[in-house]
């Protein structure tokens, strides 16, 4: 199997090399252009794997503009993959794959279809996620057939950091699972069911803004939920940026009004409740009575 594999993160080269050895001939990899965007979330060169399987690298920021697709069907693939790309491919890609075009994406479809998979995993308290191969057969998100699904479970301590070296890891497994029943033609496609499809919102860096009137206790999920490699969760010093990696909730009973400093540590008043920060990044130190917000 002829395959074209589109992708910028670490996820995408992971699967990308995993793919490889289970059997698929990489024609082409399609990424972004250099050099890495520090703000874009998971961001990783391809070049070297590109040129350890003898295939050439098609740099784009857009895969469906003509050139891009001009570069694709020159490429001759059988199927194309598309694993951590933030755009929809439309028809006139779609028609270049005869054995189809399949995507990946970090839940348990039809659940949770849509945006920042991994922070609303963490914000919405699942218990289980995991990470689903479908085939692509429109422009539609994420609601394509299903060709496997991997499960992980979601620590009640888990970060953003940690939950994103297991669903890698499950990535990597599902393709080395799919992969060899791709090529034979022997994998499943089993619809989606939309009445049980559900879809989370984009998220910027902007929405990871602290509202100290919350209670600590998800002000403690949502910290984790924001923490590397996504921007992180933050508040203001005065004009100042303040950036909270990690951050745990401690019992605290008196008055004080909600984001102000009212322990060494520092611990920070909550809506209910306080918060230890325990690793930030931004102006320090900070002294008790100080007002963040």
């Amino acid at each position: 199997m002829r395959v074209v594999w589109v992708s910028f993160d670490t996820i995408g080269r992971d699967c990308l090399l995993a793919a490889a050895e289970a059997g698929a001939e990489i024609a082409a990899v399609v990424t972004l252009p250099g050099p890495i965007d520090p703000i874009r979330s998971g961001q990783c060169s391809f070049s070297e794997v590109a040129i350890s399987l003898g295939a050439p690298l098609v740099e784009t920021t857009d895969v469906n503009a003509p050139e891009t697709v001009e570069a694709v069907r020159a490429a001759e693939p059988d199927a194309i993959f598309v694993v951590g790309w933030s755009q929809l491919v439309v028809d006139e890609l779609i028609a270049l794959a005869p054995k189809g075009v399949f995507g990946m994406h970090p839940t348990l479809l039809p659940r949770h279809r849509g945006r920042a998979p991994i922070p609303w995993a963490i914000l919405s308290g699942l218990a289980r996620t995991g990470v689903t191969l479908f085939e692509i057969v429109d422009a539609s998100a994420d609601a394509g057939p299903v060709v496997g699904q991997n499960g992980v479970e979601v620590a009640l301590d888990e970060t953003a950091t940690t939950l994103m070296d297991k669903l890698t890891k499950a990535h990597v497994e599902l393709i080395g699972e799919c992969l060899p029943m791709l090529i034979a033609g022997t994998a499943p496609r089993v619809e989606q069911d939309p009445r049980r499809a559900s879809t989370w919102p984009r998220r910027t860096p902007a929405d990871g803004i602290i509202d100290w009137e919350t209670r600590a206790e998800y002000l403690y999920d949502w910290v984790r939920a924001q923490t590397r490699p996504y921007p992180g969760a933050f508040t203001y010093v005065g004009e100042e940026k303040l950036v909270v990696w990690r951050a745990r909730p401690v019992p605290w009973e008196d008055e004080a009004p909600a984001g102000t400093v009212v322990a060494d540590g520092p611990v920070v008043a909550c809506g209910k409740g306080a918060l230890l920060l325990e690793e930030v990044e931004g102006p320090l130190p900070l002294r008790l009575g100080e007002r963040l917000g």
